[in-house]
Parts: C-alpha cells; structure tokens; sequence
C-alpha cells in the first residue's frame, strides 16, 4: 500500500583492496545543500568522517554516482561504509549504510542498511496516522533533528520547498527507530485520497524544518481508516478504552 522512496547504498568487495559502491538520492535533491558525502571506517561503528579512512563529498547535481574505496585490507579487517548529510558539522549523520566483514565475499552485495518511513492501513485514522521508521545508528555530537510531514498527492518537487505541507510531527532526539505519532490533521485525512509522507532530518538556521534534506518518502492512499467511537475526532487518543471499527 506504501510506494517508498528511499536513498540508496549498493556496493561489494572487487578484491582484496578495493570495494565499489554505487548511490542515488531522492528525485530533485540538492546534494551540497544536504552536505552529502561518502566515507569508510576502519571496524564496525561509524564514527565522524574526521575519524574515516577516507572520504568524499558528493557534488553538484550528482543525484547517483560510483565510487571505488581503495588501500583495503579486506578479509583481514572489518569494514563500515557510510553515505551522510552534513558533513563536518556537529549534526554530520550516517543515512545509509553497508557493512564490509571480513567474511565477506568477493563481487557479492553487501548487507545494507537504509533510512526509511513507512505507514500501514491498520494506522491511518480519520484525522491521525502513525508512521514507522529505520535510520543507521551513528556516532553524533549534536542530534540531527528527525522529522515527518505530510503532503497531498504523489511525490513532487514542491515538496522540497514545503508547498503544500499538512501536518508535521518530530522524533524524540537521538531516536534511529521506532514510530511517530502525527494527530490532530487538519480537515483529517479523506478516503481514496493519496498523500506523501516524508522522513527528513535537520533544521534550518529558524529553526523550522529543512525540507532540502529529505532522505525518505512514502506515498499512499487511504483506502479505508480506523473510526474512533465514543471519543472526538480531533482526540483520538483521549479515551482510555475507544472502540475501533473500519470504515467501510
């Protein structure tokens, strides 16, 4: 029911020196406003890029590109690959990742994980949703405020500008998993209607949400939501005990 759009890390070991990744960002995506890079870490946590072995700034208009990580020593050493927004600021944050091993085999895809959000049937009410997200955990000075918000219709590249935004909803600091809670929607949410939701992390210098750092979308129609009886529909979560019917 969920159309995802996600930012993606593919790569594998060529040998016993090198490994080739390969990425692509969302549609529409300005890589040096996001400050997207790529980096290596020697081990298996990923640290700040000061700390990788090496590293790269993903330029201009390069919403897909490859890249080679040479001077390895693979299968002797564990390795952690990493695709990140802000690079070199106290927010720096690791959105993608791959997992090199030391047992890992030459020309196979190595284990990936990716930033996501995702929203289901059975948590999509009449004026509320609650969505469900992954990220890479990270080593970060600073938390890198992670966020949703909702838009009318298929993903555009409005949504990068706010145009149209609904509603919006933050993850507590520091959260790499878990749901989000977004209630209260104004003129709720319409049957055989279909909306974006978008998972983005960082502020702009006012403090409101940055919508150049989109690293996630979901995109998904209402086909039927849960109804709460006996409690408001502005409040569904202010009954201790509500009765939940579908909509037919």
């Amino acid at each position: 029911m969920c159309k995802q759009g996600v930012i993606q890390l593919i790569g594998k070991p060529i040998n016993e020196e090198q490994a080739a990744v390969s990425f692509s960002l969302l549609p529409g995506s300005d890589p040096v406003a996001m400050g997207c890079f790529l980096a290596i870490w020697e081990g298996t946590a990923v640290l700040s890029t000061s700390e990788a072995l090496q590293a790269r700034k993903i330029g201009s208009g390069e919403l897909f590109g490859e890249h080679t990580f040479d001077q390895l020593f693979i299968g002797k050493k564990n390795y952690i690959i990493g695709l990140g927004i802000d690079k070199g600021r106290e927010t720096e944050t690791i959105i993608a990742t791959l997992s090199l091993t030391i047992s890992a085999v030459f020309n196979q895809l190595l284990p990936a994980v990716y930033s996501n959000i995702s929203v289901n049937a059975d948590n999509i009410g009449t004026d509320f949703l609650i969505a469900h997200f992954t990220s890479p955990c990270c080593n970060q000075i600073k938390s890198n405020k992670k966020w949703i918000a909702l838009f009318h219709g298929e993903f555009s590249p409005g949504i990068y500008n706010g145009i149209n935004m609904i509603a919006t909803s933050k993850a507590a600091p520091y959260q790499y998993s878990g749901s989000i809670i977004m209630k209260n929607i104004p003129k709720g949410l319409g049957r055989f209607e279909t909306y974006t939701l978008i998972f983005g992390q960082g502020l702009d210098k006012s403090g409101n949400l940055d919508y150049s750092k989109l690293i996630s979308s979901c995109t998904f129609i209402v086909w039927r939501s849960k109804i709460y009886i006996g409690t408001s529909a502005a409040s569904p979560f202010s009954a201790p005990l509500p009765l939940l019917l579908h909509a037919l």
